[in-house]
């Protein structure tokens, strides 16, 4: 996955190597989350109009963070550790 695609200020979702990833682009610095819903097991989406992680299955959302920001999930998406190589985003 490459920041490039990612405005500034906006998420995408994807995989990396095989693991589903949410990833937000903080003005060039990626922040990379799990993007499965902590409630149960969904594949969230971004939001760009509220700037979230919003949860198609049962409504939960998320700040662009991971933080939740409403239920039903409870706890936040975790965060991956990554790193950029370039304009690629890599999995550490």
């Amino acid at each position: 996955m490459k920041l490039s695609q990612i405005p500034p200020e906006s998420g995408a979702t994807g995989d990396i190597n095989g693991v589903p990833v949410a990833v937000y682009n903080d003005h060039g610095t990626p922040l990379v989350l799990d993007s499965t819903c902590t409630h149960q097991e969904c594949q969230t989406e971004w939001n760009d109009s509220e700037k979230t992680w919003d949860c198609p299955c049962h409504g939960s959302k998320f700040a662009n963070n991971g933080t939740v920001l409403t239920g039903p999930a409870t706890e936040n998406l975790p965060r991956r550790n990554a790193t950029l190589d370039g304009d690629e985003i890599r999995l550490i």
